[in-house]
């Protein structure tokens, strides 16, 4: 049974969701965009209101001639921070409460600069927002490997030492409200939210650049596994067939000595030898990406990060492949998000994070 404090936080979930879509709302647009009732959209509203995260704006004239109170989401009462550490790049976002980016940014670095050009690209992405880290209610920083999240630290990665605290490494420059992710996690619920897989509850994304691995959604339901390590697939010995290979990109790279843009583009003209580095590629790719949609059956599989760029110089022998060796076989999509996909996912996942904050105060507000 429904306790008043919880119809509380379920009424004002309905009012902020109505809100976030859209500029303003009339109250009587919102009681009939809720279902809820004139008197509660009102009390419910004077709690946001109250709590600072919805402002009254000037309307209308309502039906007998009085003002229509009408209402708007404060989408800049605070932001969020997205951070995405790669093997030898890193991605920074602030996004407003509505997951609009407010300003971003990509830098490269050497493996031993990684820390230190990490923090300098934080700091200068929330200049360039004109953002203080104060106004900051949330952040989330992504990388490869398996996650301790409720510790804040890397159990084990290709970028950070075993046991890591990355939560500590960066909590003097975005603050205690901080999360860590899986980088393949977090794209996952990129996807979900702006990418291939909007509108899908099973999906696999697969990041297959400098390294492969895979996030799970079952359900609607990010799979993280008993210690975080889940969708880790280059652990798996099938891709021992080319050795030191850990990506496609990589493996690209290494096979041609050519950019993979440039390899892939010559494969979509035909020629020959790159269209055999592209088969070598992918072959040793299905390895993982067969694997994991046989056993987790999604309606969709992903393919995220720079070489979803390749789109279908790639997919379509990915595709051939699996139809021929998954019973059920998923739909195939290239991410449209590409290597900005883990970073807008950890957008989202410091929104969602925030979400129970925003109506924390709701009892204070009503008392």
């Amino acid at each position: 049974m429904a306790t008043p404090r919880l119809l509380r936080r379920m009424n004002a979930q309905r009012v902020l969701d109505a809100l976030r879509v859209t500029d303003s709302m009339r109250v009587t647009e919102l009681v009939a965009t809720t279902g809820l009732s004139r008197p509660t959209v009102d009390a419910v509203a004077d709690d946001l209101v109250r709590l600072g995260w919805l402002s009254e704006v000037s309307g209308s004239l309502g039906a007998r001639g009085r003002p229509a109170r009408s209402l708007t989401f404060r989408a800049d009462a605070g932001y969020v921070f997205g951070v995405d550490i790669g093997e030898a790049k890193v991605r920074t976002a602030v996004a407003d409460l509505r997951g609009e980016i407010v300003a971003e940014r990509v830098r490269e670095f050497a493996g031993e600069e990684r820390l230190d050009v990490t923090r300098r690209v934080i700091a200068a992405t929330l200049s360039d927002a004109g953002v203080h880290r104060e106004q900051l209610l949330f952040s989330c920083v992504a990388c490869t490997g398996a996650m301790n999240t409720p510790r804040g630290r890397v159990l084990f990665s290709s970028v950070f030492e075993d046991d890591f605290d990355l939560a500590g490494a960066f909590a003097g420059s975005l603050g205690e409200a901080l999360l860590i992710e899986n980088d393949c996690n977090v794209a996952v619920i990129g996807e979900r939210w702006r990418g291939a897989a909007q509108g899908v509850d099973d999906v696999v994304c697969v990041l297959a650049g400098e390294r492969i691995g895979a996030g799970i959604m079952i359900g609607g339901v990010l799979m993280r596994g008993h210690e975080g390590a889940a969708g880790e697939l280059s652990f798996l010995g099938a891709f021992e067939e080319e050795h030191g290979a850990r990506g496609i990109a990589q493996l690209v790279r290494e096979l041609s000595g050519e950019s993979p843009e440039a390899v892939f583009t010559a494969a979509g003209a035909g020629d020959e030898e790159a269209l055999e580095i592209v088969e070598r590629a992918e072959r040793w790719a299905s390895h993982g990406i067969v694997t994991v949609a046989q056993l987790v059956n999604p309606e969709v599989v992903v393919i995220s990060g720079g070489v979803a760029r390749a789109g279908e110089v790639l997919l379509a022998p990915l595709r051939a492949r699996m139809e021929r060796m998954v019973r059920r076989p998923p739909r195939l999509a290239a991410s449209p998000l590409a290597e900005r996909g883990p970073l807008i996912g950890a957008i989202r996942l410091a929104l969602d994070e925030l979400e129970p904050q925003l109506l924390a105060g709701l009892e204070e507000a009503a008392a």
